[in-house]
């Protein structure tokens, strides 16, 4: 019994593996049962067997992978005493550190990269499990330096602008690689990157910021500081003319 428990798990995971490379290359509609049945060595029944039909094989592929993460997401919410730039470093570095995570599957990115194209019921778990907490996280973080002020798509868009950079970088990987000589995703080359995308967020948050601040200056407020300045100035001239002490 025990010898064909272990047999039936490593059936299980040829299938899980031959479904994820076919799923990330073709796609859910597209990869063939048969052929991903091909592919791990086992006739069609197993399939029937293991996940009862292909839609379900589908989402154990996707948890398998959620599975193969090399970091657990942390809790982004136990750093709130950390200053906002430490907390921004941390999450970034974290995001890239599992874009580029040794010892995974190639199959694992491109198939979660087709999944959000093909948007999958089952994919919304994933999301709410390894996404939404880190994207909860940095959205808050982005609103600590927009201020109060700040609208929630303003937000929005820094936040997305942030993962954009670190997310550029997993998908374009092989293009840079093969087109910037000397550019790796070493650990060197990683915390470079980590620190740029730091810097110029920063710079972008702040500068988001102070744009923000100056439009909240009511028109009220606005001419009023332009009347104080044109008095004083009134006054400097009359003095420098003589007429008032």
């Amino acid at each position: 019994m025990r010898k064909q428990s272990r047999a039936q798990a490593e059936t299980r995971r040829r299938l899980l593996e031959a479904a994820g490379e076919l799923f990330a290359e073709k796609g859910f509609r597209v990869a063939a049962t048969r052929e991903i049945c091909r592919k791990a060595g086992t006739d069609i029944a197993a399939i029937h067997y293991h996940f009862g039909n292909k839609e379900n094989l589908y989402e154990a592929v996707l948890r398998y992978a959620d599975n193969l993460l090399t970091d657990a997401v942390p809790d982004f919410s136990v750093s709130r005493q950390r200053s906002r730039e430490a907390r921004l470093r941390s999450l970034i570095e974290w995001v890239l550190s599992q874009c580029f995570a040794q010892g995974q599957p190639a199959w694992r990115w491109k198939f979660i990269e087709q999944a959000t194209v093909e948007l999958p019921p089952s994919l919304e778990a994933f999301f709410r499990s390894n996404i939404l907490p880190m994207y909860q996280a940095l959205d808050s973080i982005c609103r600590e330096f927009l201020g109060e002020g700040a609208s929630q798509l303003q937000v929005r868009f820094a936040t997305r602008s942030i993962l954009g950079q670190c997310f550029y970088y997993r998908h374009f990987q092989a293009l840079i690689r093969a087109t910037e000589a000397g550019e790796t995703f070493s650990a060197k080359g990683l915390h470079e990157l980590t620190e740029h995308i730091v810097k110029f967020s920063l710079a972008g948050l702040k500068d988001q910021a102070r744009q923000l601040k100056r439009k909240r200056v009511r028109p009220h407020d606005a001419g009023v500081s332009r009347a104080r300045r044109a008095v004083v100035r009134g006054n400097m001239e009359r003095q420098a003319k003589g007429i008032v002490p």
